[in-house]
C-alpha cells in the first residue's frame, strides 16, 4: 500500500509540472514540410549541424525551472514532428536570454520579439522559457 501512494505521489508531481507547460514554434522557412510519424527519431542537440540544411523555425518551451530536460526535449520533439523536422540544433536550457538567444547562430539570427509575434501555439507562456532549439529539416542529398 505504501508503494502505491508513493507512485500516486509522483505521477501527481509529474502531472502538475507538465501541466505548468507552454510551447511555440515560430516558422522561418516558408516551405512546408509534412508532418513525420511519431516514431520517428528526431535528435537534438546543443550545437550545430556539419550536414547542409534548411532552418524550418525556433521552437520554445515556457515553464517553470523544475521541468527536466527529458521533458523539455519531449515538447520540443512533439512540435518538431509536426512540422516535418529532422533534427533540433543548437537546444539550450533553463537560463535562456530571450534577446540575445539567436544572435549564436549568425544568419539564423531569430529575435524573440519576431517570434513571440509570429509563432503558433500556446502563447499564455506560463513561466520563462525552459528550452528553445532550431528545428531544421537536412537537404534531400543528406537525408538517408
Amino acid at each position: 500500500m505504501k508503494t502505491n501512494k508513493y507512485i500516486l505521489v509522483f505521477l501527481v508531481l509529474v502531472l502538475f509540472s507538465v501541466g505548468c507547460m507552454s510551447t511555440n514554434f515560430a516558422r522561418i522557412s516558408s516551405n512546408e514540410y509534412p508532418q513525420r510519424s511519431d516514431s520517428v527519431v528526431i535528435p537534438i542537440s546543443s550545437g550545430g549541424s556539419d550536414s547542409v540544411y534548411e532552418r524550418i523555425g525556433v521552437v520554445f518551451v515556457f515553464g517553470k525551472d523544475t521541468l527536466t530536460e527529458k521533458i523539455i526535449n519531449k515538447s520540443m520533439r512533439d512540435q518538431a514532428v509536426k512540422v516535418g523536422a529532422d533534427a533540433i540544433i543548437y537546444a539550450r536550457y533553463k537560463d535562456i536570454e530571450t534577446d540575445r538567444y539567436f544572435e549564436s547562430f549568425g544568419s539564423a539570427f531569430v529575435d524573440f520579439d519576431w517570434a513571440k509575434k509570429q509563432g503558433t501555439g500556446n502563447w499564455l507562456m506560463k513561466g520563462r522559457p525552459v528550452g528553445a532549439g532550431l528545428v531544421i529539416s537536412y537537404k534531400a542529398s543528406q537525408k538517408k
